[in-house]
Parts: structure tokens; C-alpha cells; sequence
């Protein structure tokens, strides 16, 4: 038990936030301090269900407060900068949720302000926490599936996705916004940092026709410098009748073996008179009242790594990496050709 627990804001009050806040106030060693968002009636619920004493529409508040130890950015995919930056100058620890930022230049203006500031960061690459892909990493690290060659990865949801779930969607993309996890995760089990070249291409026209101007699903293969290659697929159009909001799936393929790691249903099943559905289990779970899994492990590390100023597990520059493969996905998008990582 630390002596003073890490005083903790969290920006942002929607699904995300609300998880993160949730985490910092079912940890012994960290005090939530307070919620920003717009509009501030989130925020004030939010503060008020974990008895944080600040409640505002304006971060900067926030940022002000000498108790604020560390900020958690759980804004909407294109809002991460700017607060991110402002944080990191305002001396305070970051945990930005994925993806870093939505383009190279504002990945490296965050890297840059923590560099500058020499403030602990972590982008909320929270699926390395799930037992299941942390347990993959630790056998194709011993070896056992031979050097990897080959990876698959999709990451497709319900439509209730882009249409219902996020009032922002067409700032986004489905690779933005469901690639950046599985880019992380394979370059993590490749154990290689080095994109050289990817060709994307996408489907439109039914989030278009529904007024939302994002593509539908985007599919891109990327090479890398150890000459093995990767495809990620993601997609927002599955039908709401789906039995979990996102068929999630990876394989690995090494010289003499292979890894999958199928999490659609995170074992559990449940039929009613009017459905039937697999409800997740492993990232934002609440267990007895309290909030738990993936993502709560992950703010945890975080604060620990606040008290003992050690090295986050997620180092930024590989954050930088997955942003530097997602801006190359949307350049071939635009182009129509190959591009250089």
C-alpha cells in the first residue's frame, strides 16, 4: 500500500472513460481525483459514482491541479492529441487509449512533449492483458511455433458500432478505430518494429448511404523487415443480429507451428426467448461491483510503473510504429497502390 495513492484524471466520460475511471477507483494505490468531458453532466455522474471530487467541462482544470499525478485520455480517436500534449507540458504521467493519434505528425508531436517533459506514457494497448494473447506471446518467444512468417488478424464489428455506439465514426475508420489493437499484438508476437511496405484497399457505400462518410471494411497486408507479412482486416458492418459485438481472431503462423487465438465468445453463451449473444468477458468486465479485466490490468501497470518509475511494458516509439503502419494503410487507401511504411 503506497503511502499516497497517485492522484488520477480521467478525460473523457463515455464506454472508455467510464472503465478507466472505474479501474483507477478499484486500485488501492490510485485516488481519482476528477472526470472532464462535454457534455459535463457525463463527467459530473461519472465523478460522482466514485466520490472524485472534481467534475468539469474544461481538462485544462485539471491539468492545473498539483494532486493530478497522472491523466488518462480516453476522448474520442481524434482528440487525443491535444490533450495528450497539454498533459505531457503540464508535467503530468499518460495513458492515452489507442490509437497514440490518427496521424504520424501527431504521434510524433505527443512523443516529442513527453520527451521534453520526460513524463511516464503508455498508449492502452490493453489486449496484451488478456491472459490468453500474453500467454501466445510467452510460447512464440520461447520458440515453440519456430520464427514467425505469417499473421492474419481481424477485427470486425456490428454495425451498431459506427452507427449507434459512436457519435464520431466518420472522424474514424475501422482500421483506426479496431486494427490499431491487432497492429500492436502482431507486431508484438513477430518481435519485429519494422513495417516496410503495405497495399490496403476498402469497401464503401453502406455507412455512406447512411450518412456516415468511413469506409465499410478495409483490408491491408503489411511486410515487414524480417521479411514476414501480416493481414488486417477490419470491418463495421456486421449485421446487429451477430452474437458478440466483435468477432475478434488472430493467427500466427512460425516455420513449424502455429498460434490461434479465436475470441469471439470469451466462453460464454447465453440464450433468451428474443436472443442469443456472447457476451465479453476479458477486457471491461465488472466483477462483484468491481471493474476489472484487460483494461483495468493495464491502468494498473501503468500506476505502478507512476510509483516506481520503471519502463512501461508498451514503450512509445513501438506506439509511434502501429500509428506509422495505420497512416501507411490510409495513404494506399487514398492512392490505390503500395506505400512505404
Amino acid at each position: 500500500m503506497v503511502e499516497q495513492p497517485v492522484g488520477v484524471a480521467v478525460i473523457g466520460a463515455g464506454v472508455m472513460g467510464t472503465a478507466h475511471a472505474g479501474a483507477v477507483a478499484a486500485d488501492p494505490r490510485a485516488r481519482l481525483v476528477g472526470v472532464a468531458s462535454v457534455p459535463v453532466d457525463a463527467a459530473r455522474a461519472l465523478a460522482a459514482r466514485h466520490g472524485a471530487p472534481v467534475a468539469t467541462d474544461d481538462y485544462t482544470r485539471l491539468l492545473a491541479r498539483e494532486d493530478v499525478a497522472l491523466v488518462i485520455v480516453a476522448t474520442p480517436d481524434h482528440l487525443h492529441t491535444e490533450i495528450a500534449v497539454a498533459a505531457a507540458e503540464a508535467g503530468k504521467a499518460l495513458l492515452v487509449e489507442k490509437p497514440l493519434a490518427t496521424n504520424l505528425a501527431d504521434a510524433d508531436r505527443v512523443i516529442a512533449a513527453v520527451e521534453r517533459a520526460g513524463v511516464t506514457a503508455m498508449t492502452s494497448f490493453n489486449h496484451r492483458w488478456i491472459p490468453s494473447y500474453a500467454e501466445a506471446k510467452a510460447h512464440i518467444a520461447a520458440g515453440a511455433i519456430g520464427r514467425p512468417r505469417l499473421a492474419y488478424a481481424r477485427k470486425n464489428d456490428r454495425i451498431h458500432v459506427p452507427t449507434r455506439m459512436l457519435s464520431w465514426a466518420e472522424r474514424t475508420t475501422p482500421a483506426w478505430f479496431l486494427s490499431s489493437h491487432d497492429i500492436d499484438l502482431v507486431c508484438w508476437f513477430l518481435g519485429d518494429d519494422t513495417a516496410v511496405e503495405t497495399f490496403a484497399t476498402g469497401v464503401r457505400g453502406v455507412l455512406d448511404a447512411q450518412g456516415i462518410q468511413t469506409p465499410d471494411a478495409i483490408q491491408a497486408q503489411v511486410r515487414f523487415a524480417s521479411g514476414a507479412v501480416a493481414t488486417f482486416e477490419s470491418c463495421w458492418i456486421y449485421p446487429d443480429t451477430y452474437p458478440t459485438m466483435t468477432d475478434s481472431f488472430i493467427e500466427v503462423v512460425g516455420e513449424h507451428g502455429v498460434v490461434h487465438l479465436d475470441r469471439k465468445d470469451d466462453q460464454l453463451e447465453i440464450a433468451t426467448p428474443t436472443e442469443f449473444r456472447y457476451p465479453r468477458t476479458s477486457i471491461m468486465p465488472v466483477l462483484h461491483g468491481v471493474q476489472a479485466g484487460a483494461l483495468a490490468l493495464a491502468v494498473g501497470h501503468l500506476v505502478g510503473c507512476v510509483i516506481d518509475d520503471t519502463e512501461p511494458l508498451v514503450p512509445l516509439a513501438h506506439s509511434r510504429h502501429v500509428t506509422a503502419i495505420l497512416d501507411a494503410i490510409h495513404r494506399s487507401l487514398d492512392s490505390g497502390g503500395s506505400v512505404a511504411v
